[in-house]
């Protein structure tokens, strides 16, 4: 049964190309072109019952129009339209923290935070803006369970 494919291909060619009128000859794919002197890009969408045979069309479907230009391919793509779309849903920027989300997930106060990021351990900011630092969520979660372990064992032993 035939679905929907996304495939992006890229590349260099043999001769600069102008990605705006590569795109034009795409436009019954719906393409994204992207691309910058030899550099190029290409996503098609085309119908077929696999990966493979969507890569051998959408190779068909570039190489006609970057001619009498040539690709020397060096990455291909191959993603059903269903996942495209499940894909485009979710977010892709990264989960970051400050100082008010970090007091809130170690249960304590603002001014503790800024003590704890001066510590050797804590995790490096992963952005320096005008209006703080922020951090790696997970990065922040991992040396939090950590300085709670450590705590917890030393005071077993202390208990012992």
């Amino acid at each position: 049964m035939k679905q929907g494919w996304s495939i992006t291909i890229e590349g260099r060619t043999d001769r600069p190309l102008d990605p705006v009128a590569v795109l034009d000859r795409l436009q019954p794919h719906h393409p994204a072109v992207q691309g910058a002197g030899d550099v190029l890009a290409a996503t098609v969408t085309v119908d077929a019952t696999g990966a493979l045979q969507a890569i051998e069309q959408a190779h068909a479907i570039v190489t006609a129009a970057l001619k009498p230009a040539r690709l020397a391919i060096e990455t291909v793509e191959a993603m059903t339209e269903r996942r495209q779309l499940a894909e485009l849903g979710r977010s892709n920027a990264p989960d970051l923290v400050g100082i008010a989300e970090i007091a809130s997930l170690a249960g304590t106060t603002r001014q503790r935070v800024f003590q704890m990021t001066a510590n050797r351990g804590f995790p490096q900011p992963v952005l320096e803006l005008a209006a703080g630092r922020l951090w790696s969520r997970p990065a922040v979660v991992s040396y939090l369970d950590r300085t709670a372990d450590r705590r917890h064992s030393s005071l077993e032993r202390k208990v012992v």
